[in-house]
């Protein structure tokens, strides 16, 4: 007993009191843990075996109420036991941690079974327990040394000093947080925290029929066309190859989007100092007009995530310091690679891609010269035609002349019956042709069929496959040609009709992904009330707010981006240049918009919302570097030696001699 009372005395003060800090905490989360358990089983079963409890049909709301309850119990029991010497002066500070790192404790916990599941391939009960224990080991780890550094970190009245290597830990660690050094970090952990929930709510990514098609090019079960873009299908089979997941397309675009949106929030905060816009910078991949497609595997989808990485890359790009030419060169090429995808994922996505082009070049180069140009343009065509001819060298695509759906629209919709069958005739197309197509006309006009011919009113012969429209593309251009010139004031007021559709009559701002019931993804379903809740929270917008799904609104900012002169604060430049890169790729779709769809509008919804979180930097740099003026002109002031005063004083006879003296008195 005395010598367990002496190796008691020799043992530091800081270790005593880390061990009861642990010890507490413990019971604390163990109570936590029996308050959670029960109070799910009350609230699904009841208080008797044959009996329901009162969420017994909602378990998902069941789960919330019990992990509430014991984060209640826990917060009360580790701010007035655990670390009652170290409570802060204000509750809400405390109370706004503890729920955040709670967040970031229950993604933790779900990380190894993800990554057992997902990437590992083990879904045994074993592996699952297991995957468990160690996502809960770690995230009490966290818990623990958070709560003891973030949430209950200012020392009480009545606590005493804890010296020692802790104390000088939590010291720096504080002045570290303090200074804004953790706080990228901290953004790191929240995009990694949005990017797996996202990917789960949309595991194993949401299909449409195209994105089945190319999953199935994928596979190996299809030919690959260039009807859709041979890039993705090649991409796709290089990750189900690399990965045996057909889900890993999906997790790509979503970690392409969170760790973009991480790199334009860390550098917001080094240009603005502010936290708030930071973290809406990262709320921006939760806004339901972005969020709605972001697990959707669409060609759309990868344009707009590739044009949105190269405006991070030209931001980083911007704020090197003098000099870095290997660092400028690198990014410009890390840049020209995700334009270069962009064009190739999407055929009409180039008018978009030249305002992106020049905003990453001007940001590489500040002052570019003509050779700059030159170099960086021929980088560009270079890394796009060496991709082209890979991609079809890898993939060897069946050409389609998909380009023959946009006469085929135009001709059944200006042109009567009888014109058409006389076009078609000039034209020398075959007697079945020509009876399709008078037949196409015919019932597009009985059943008011706005666009979209070849799929809604043209008789497939199914057996052709995607090849059947390209085998008269040369005479659906030659009846173009002749017939549109001599219709211009219908197809004028056609064209015209459809893309105001398309502006003003969105659809489809959510997909289901309810076409994936496809072989491969039997074993992978979509989880339905995941997809009950997304539809309904995007629905809800779609009610309320529904300009966010229409392309007016964003033509509409994006010709104020353009038009103003000069906005406030350093984005002037890439402002206009993302407004002119919306308003090209909008206009692009005048001649070409086969039917109103969200999705056509989706890049100028991603490059608007941010545009609009760089106005908001802008003013709040503004602000910063006018307070930074104030201080300084403050601290000059503060600084600057006081001037002595100027005393009026009688001249000074002191230096005279007795015969100045005495002639002073004559």
């Amino acid at each position: 007993m005395l010598q367990s009372t002496a190796w008691g005395r020799r043992v530091p003060e800081w270790v005593r009191k880390i061990w009861r800090e642990v010890a507490a905490f413990g019971v604390v989360g163990a109570l936590a843990f029996v308050v959670e358990t029960a109070s799910f089983n009350l609230l699904i079963f009841g208080s008797s075996a044959s009996g329901g409890g009162p969420l017994g049909s909602a378990p998902v709301l069941a789960s919330v109420v019990a992990t509430l309850l014991a984060m209640a119990v826990s917060w009360f029991g580790n701010r007035y036991w655990t670390y009652r010497d170290r409570r802060g002066g204000t509750q809400r500070g405390e109370l706004i941690w503890f729920l955040a790192i709670n967040l970031a404790g229950m993604a933790v916990t779900a990380v190894p079974i993800f990554v057992a599941h997902q990437l590992l391939g083990l879904d045994s009960p074993l592996s699952d327990n297991v995957a468990r224990l160690v996502g809960w080991a770690a995230a009490t780890v966290l818990r623990f040394v958070a709560y003891r550094t973030l949430v209950f970190s200012h020392p009480g009245k009545d606590s005493a000093h804890v010296p020692g290597t802790v104390d000088r830990w939590t010291t720096t660690l504080r002045g570290a947080w303090r200074r804004g050094e953790l706080w990228p970090w901290c953004l790191a952990a929240i995009a990694t925290v949005c990017g797996l929930a996202v990917n789960t709510a949309f595991h194993p990514g949401y299909l449409s029929a195209d994105s089945v098609d190319q999953l199935m090019q994928a596979l190996g079960d299809r030919p690959v066309t260039d009807w859709h873009p041979p890039v993705m299908a090649l991409l796709w089979r290089i990750l189900i190859d690399s990965t045996g997941a057909i889900s890993a397309m999906a997790a790509l675009q979503t970690a392409v989007l969170w760790a973009t949106l991480w790199v334009l929030a860390r550098l917001l905060w080094k240009k603005t100092g502010s936290r708030a816009l930071s973290l809406a910078t990262l709320a921006v991949g939760l806004a339901p007009h972005i969020l709605t497609f972001t697990g959707v595997v669409w060609k759309d989808v990868h344009m707009a995530y590739a044009l949105l990485a190269v405006l991070a890359v030209a931001l980083t790009a911007r704020e090197l310091p003098a000099g870095r030419t290997k660092t400028r060169w690198a990014l410009l090429v890390l840049g020209v690679l995700f334009l270069a995808y962009a064009i190739l994922v999407r055929k009409n996505g180039f008018p978009a891609v030249i305002p992106v082009f020049m905003l990453l070049v001007m940001a590489v180069w500040p002052s570019p010269g003509r050779r700059r140009w030159l170099a960086a343009t021929g980088v560009l065509l270079a890394v796009t035609a060496v991709g082209s001819v890979g991609v079809s060298a890898a993939t060897t695509p069946v050409a389609t002349r998909q380009y023959a759906q946009i006469p085929l629209d135009d001709l059944t919709h200006v042109l009567t019956p009888k014109q058409v069958r006389a076009a078609a005739e000039r034209a020398g197309a075959s007697a079945d042709f020509r009876d399709r197509l008078v037949t196409t006309t015919m019932e597009c006009q009985r059943r008011h069929i706005p666009a979209d011919v070849y799929f809604n009113c043209y008789p497939r012969d199914l057996s052709l496959g995607p090849t059947e429209l390209g085998r008269n593309a040369d005479v659906l251009v030659s009846m173009w040609t002749h017939e549109m010139p001599k219709h211009w004031k219908g197809y004028a007021a056609y064209r015209g009709q459809v893309f105001a559709k398309l502006l003003f009559q969105g659809n489809l701002a959510f997909y289901d992904g309810s076409v994936t019931k496809i072989a491969p993804l039997k074993d992978a379903p979509v989880s339905e009330p995941l997809k009950y809740t997304l539809q309904s929270y995007v629905t809800g917008f779609t009610r309320d707010l529904p300009m966010l799904f229409e392309g007016w609104f964003w033509l509409a900012l994006s010709l104020v981006l353009v038009l103003r002169r000069r906005w406030v604060g350093p984005y002037t430049r890439e402002l206009r240049l993302l407004g002119a890169s919306t308003v090209l790729y909008i206009l692009a779709y005048v001649p070409t918009a086969p039917q109103s769809n969200f999705r056509y509008v989706y890049w100028p919804a991603l490059s608007g919302t941010i545009a609009v979180v760089l106005i908001a930097a802008g003013y709040v740099a503004r602000r910063r570097a006018k307070a930074a003026e104030a201080a300084e002109a403050a601290h000059e002031t503060d600084s600057r030696p006081a001037v002595p005063p100027v005393v009026a004083s009688s001249p000074d006879t002191s230096a005279t001699g007795p015969h100045e003296s005495v002639t002073a008195a004559r």
